[in-house]
């Protein structure tokens, strides 16, 4: 069962209207995702994560520490889980893992 965090590194994009910066997504859960940039990304809008084997997802970047940004999807968690469960149909997750 999975505990509600995915950690992997797999390469992704983030951008808004200004900037795109490439990097690695360090962990993803059905509310948002920790993402690790190649250069800085400062920005006040929200923001988009694009993961190849996932697609796009509208986010907020809510707090960030040197490269490492940490992210909160605009979709809800059950429209996370059905985009991660259809990509890894293998893993069995649960789409509420914090009540």
């Amino acid at each position: 069962m999975w505990n509600g965090k995915l950690s992997l590194l797999w390469g992704a994009r983030l951008s808004n209207e200004d900037h795109t910066v490439s990097g690695v997504v360090r962990d993803l859960s059905v509310t948002g995702a920790r993402f690790q940039t190649k250069d800085i990304f400062e920005t006040t809008k929200g923001v988009i994560l694009e993961v190849p084997r996932f697609g796009s997802f509208p986010c907020q970047l809510i707090w960030q520490s040197g490269l490492i940004v940490g992210l909160s999807f605009d979709d809800g968690p059950d429209e996370i889980f059905k985009i991660v469960s259809d990509a890894l149909p293998s893993i069995t997750i649960d789409p509420r893992p914090i009540d």
